[in-house]
């Protein structure tokens, strides 16, 4: 007796296109993670450091904004990039009730030794597309998440 591939529940999933999205960022994740480690950072405070080293964002919630995550979870990821002495907070001048960010020197440097990893991580794991594949490959993902609620504001 035949089986349809499509609709046994044995074989269904490596059909799923949320199967391999899945297992695709988390291996890409996993790798990226092992390069982060080493220097006390995860790949949440990382997007944070990036958000303010690359993305010119100076307050917490434009870096909510920015990574898509919830302000809470920023003030957290804030709390150990300071104690890291990676970034520095302090009050804005003009309105003392807003927190203003900055990246140290340290912080500075980490950032960009980080993304050369990120870039290196992204690199491994597309040498078996070209660039237009990649483009496209990032322009379906960024359309399948268009019309979700949940996704970061800045798409």
């Amino acid at each position: 007796m035949e089986t349809d591939l499509e609709t046994d529940p044995k074989t269904s999933i490596h059909k799923s296109l949320g199967y391999w999205v899945s297992l695709l960022s988390r291996t890409m994740e996993a790798e990226f993670s092992r390069h982060l480690a080493p220097h006390g950072l995860t790949r949440m405070s990382y997007a944070v450091l990036a958000a303010m080293a690359f993305g010119g964002h100076v307050t917490p919630s434009g870096i909510a904004d920015s990574i898509g995550v919830d302000r809470a979870a920023v003030t957290r990821l804030l709390d150990k990039l300071e104690a890291q002495e990676l970034i520095a907070r302090a009050r804005d001048k003009r309105d003392r009730r807003s927190i203003v960010l900055q990246v140290l020197p340290r912080g500075e440097a980490l950032a960009k030794e980080m993304q050369e990893c990120s870039r290196a991580v992204n690199a491994n794991f597309t040498e078996a597309l070209t660039r237009d594949e990649v483009d496209r490959f990032v322009e379906l993902a960024k359309a399948m998440l268009q019309d979700t609620r949940v996704r970061p504001k800045n798409l």
